[in-house]
């Protein structure tokens, strides 16, 4: 078995790595010269800028915006609240295992999600008996660990309703809408789900689909995730989704292939406008 994946650092805590290596920066300091100065093991000045420190505490932020001759009231003060903010668990806490990393915590403080979704109806946009079909013939899910994972996914899509501003793109292959045919049950609600997604004027979600007459396209290559936010201490992450678990990228080389990737699928893929008659269509066919 595979050795499990340290945890990837959630919002709050990228956002204060980032600060305080560029402030350690400014200083010009090493991390060798930081924990000389504040008798700390070297690990540790690397655990906070990485963001995986796991009992992080202000005494020890102070020290290191004293050290860094940080003097602005109104900085330190915001950077606290981003460590105090950072030690708060977040709804999918309960839900234990069910999700792979940090995904959920960094949907929720997105300002757009752009998805790109080959083989299946993205976790966002999935009814419950979509979900259940899906996770009930994976043999690598024990039976008592569905109903958690099911409930989970469902909790998580209540961030296409929330009240702060959010922008959410779903390209998904036809494909995945064909392969739900032999399902009526399952394909008639989940089409009826994707087409009152689409129409609700109340959300910011398009969905877009790519036919198969597109055949081969610029976009191709595996399921992805683009996430943006709003703040500026925080940059793009993208998600690649496998069965087994996520990976997490933000370099900028990775994000800028992932968006151009994305956008060419924008691009070759229906609009929303024919992408809601597709729909219509394929449930009047198999009515």
């Amino acid at each position: 078995m595979a050795a499990k994946q340290p945890p990837f650092p959630t919002i709050g805590k990228r956002q204060l790595a980032r600060e305080l290596r560029r402030r350690r920066e400014v200083a010009r300091l090493t991390l060798d010269q930081v924990a000389t100065r504040l008798d700390w093991a070297k690990t540790k000045v690397h655990n906070y800028e990485n963001g995986r420190w796991t009992r992080g505490n202000l005494t020890d932020l102070r020290a290191l915006l004293d050290l860094y001759e940080v003097t602005d009231q109104r900085l330190r003060e915001s950077l606290e609240t981003l460590m105090r903010e950072a030690k708060k668990k977040g709804w999918w806490v309960q839900y234990g295992d069910a999700f792979d990393g940090a995904l959920p915590a960094f949907e929720d403080e997105a300002s757009q999600i752009s998805t790109y979704e080959p083989e299946f109806i993205p976790g966002l946009l999935q009814t419950r008996e979509y979900t259940t079909a899906v996770l009930s013939r994976y043999p690598f899910i024990p039976a008592a660990d569905v109903k958690q994972k099911i409930e989970a996914r469902i909790q998580r899509q209540q961030i296409l309703t929330r009240g702060s501003p959010l922008t959410s793109v779903f390209v998904i292959e036809e494909a995945a809408i064909q392969r739900l045919i032999g399902s009526p049950d399952v394909f008639k609600t989940q089409l009826e789900h994707l087409i009152g997604v689409a129409e609700d004027t109340d959300n910011t979600a398009s969905i877009q689909i790519m036919p198969l007459r597109s055949g081969l396209h610029a976009g191709m290559g595996g399921s992805f995730v683009i996430l943006d936010f709003a703040d500026d201490y925080d940059l793009t992450i993208v998600c690649t989704e496998a069965a087994s678990r996520n990976a997490y990228l933000e370099s900028k080389e990775e994000v800028a292939l992932h968006r151009t990737r994305f956008t060419y699928a924008c691009g070759a893929a229906l609009s929303q406008e024919q992408s809601i008659q597709l729909f219509k269509s394929l449930l009047k066919q198999h009515a």
